[in-house]
């Protein structure tokens, strides 16, 4: 049986290596991929709750903040994304030519968000995509006052594009930002040195000034635009760069500290550290209820919330960073193969399961077990959306992956 574990754990990884490789010559993360997986379920969780009547049961309570799934997409890019660019600086790997960081970006968020945002507007018929603001939800613009919305979506925003896209649309803004941020690291630490202690107090400063745009409120275009930036996230984005530094800085000194070395052999008492501080956070600190898209009412605990979810985000991201398969219960359990292929399809999880719950609300699927409306819509959501990011995976996720991969290797 372990033989088998094995091989099944060395082809999922193969699988994953090749379409979703690092930059040409930089170090790879398999743990990470999983994380992916886990990351959509929640999200899709806590949306499958608020369609079937809420938070309220005790036994429901724990659903309320599996938004965390969102600070968690996001330091899981902040990491994967700035580590290579700080490496190459550092330690002189293979620098990423800037158009293939672009197509690589635009190729893995754009072909297959527009085909599930045109096929869900036929069925079970979501609007936006074939509205006159069609250049919105194709642009990711939807965050934005660049349009005034009309029709479903502002009479009813659960049938409005993909609505978990607003995530997505702070992702790419992410992208976009992130190469101009790395040159003016490296032109700051090129002219004051000590590269790791600056890098991690410009972050710490971004940090706080993100909690500042966080707690304020304003009815200004310019403060929405705010709010949903990287700057507006940079608690959540600079939490997964600040691993990024933290991880090259390792590989550059040969080194490891102490307290990596506890991350890297105890990643379980991490994790029960993360589970104990939700459930304190469900049932002692906040109301019950996702609140971490932006702040509606109650700042002082969306400001707690989004501070506080970002931390438990960390302590479960950095045994997959800073550890391997063998190293830990949480690494072994990441490098299970059902993880490590949800994690290959996860995007496509993520995008396919709202509109997904929508059509089966719309056929009356909670009509069968009226009694059980959570779980089974939660059972049959996650099936069908797996059923449809499998075959949107082979279909066109993977042969876009491998053309833009096949040209980063081209000289």
């Amino acid at each position: 049986m372990p033989e088998r574990r094995a091989r099944e754990i060395d082809q999922s990884e193969r699988e994953a290596a090749r379409y979703l490789p690092p930059p040409s010559g930089h170090p790879r993360f398999p743990l990470l991929d999983p994380l992916r997986a886990v990351a959509a379920i929640m999200v899709l969780l806590v949306h499958v709750a608020i369609l079937t009547g809420g938070f309220d049961p005790w036994y429901k309570a724990p659903l309320g903040h599996l938004d965390m799934g969102v600070p968690f997409f996001f330091l899981l890019s902040g990491f994967l994304l700035y580590r290579p660019m700080v490496a190459s600086r550092v330690i002189e790997l293979p620098a990423q030519r800037v158009r293939d960081y672009i197509r690589n970006r635009f190729f893995r968020i754009f072909p297959l968000y527009w085909f599930i945002l045109i096929a869900t507007a036929i069925v079970p018929g979501m609007y936006g995509a074939f509205s006159g603001d069609w250049w919105v939800y194709f642009g990711l613009l939807q965050n934005y006052p660049v349009y005034t919305p009309d029709g479903a979506c502002t009479d009813d925003l659960f049938r409005c594009g993909i609505p978990p896209a607003w995530t997505l649309a702070m992702e790419v803004f992410f992208y976009a930002v992130l190469p101009f941020f790395a040159i003016a690291m490296a032109w700051i630490t090129r002219r004051f040195g000590n590269w790791f202690r600056l890098e991690l107090l410009v972050l710490a400063l971004l940090a706080a000034i993100s909690v500042v745009i966080q707690s304020s409120h304003s009815d200004a275009d310019w403060f929405q635009w705010l709010v949903f930036s990287p700057l507006g996230r940079a608690w959540w984005f600079g939490l997964g760069m600040a691993m990024a530094v933290v991880s090259v800085r390792v590989q550059e000194t040969g080194n490891t500290p102490g307290w990596v070395a506890i991350i890297r052999d105890h990643g379980g008492w991490l994790w029960m550290t993360a589970l104990l501080m939700y459930l304190a956070g469900t049932y002692l600190f906040f109301d019950r209820g996702p609140m971490l898209a932006a702040p509606v009412g109650q700042t002082g605990q969306y400001v707690a919330q989004y501070l506080y979810f970002g931390v438990i985000s960390a302590l479960i991201l950095a045994p997959a960073v800073f550890g391997s398969a063998s190293t830990g219960i949480a690494q072994r359990t990441l490098a299970h193969p059902l993880l490590v292929w949800l994690g290959l399809i996860s995007y496509g999880i993520f995008l396919w399961h709202y509109p997904a719950m929508i059509w089966l609300l719309d056929i009356g699927v909670l009509d069968l077990f009226p009694g059980l409306q959570f779980p089974w819509l939660a059972v049959t959501t996650l099936t069908l959306s797996i059923l449809l990011s499998a075959a949107t995976y082979v279909l066109l996720e993977r042969p876009i992956m491998r053309w833009s991969r096949a040209r980063s290797r081209r000289p």
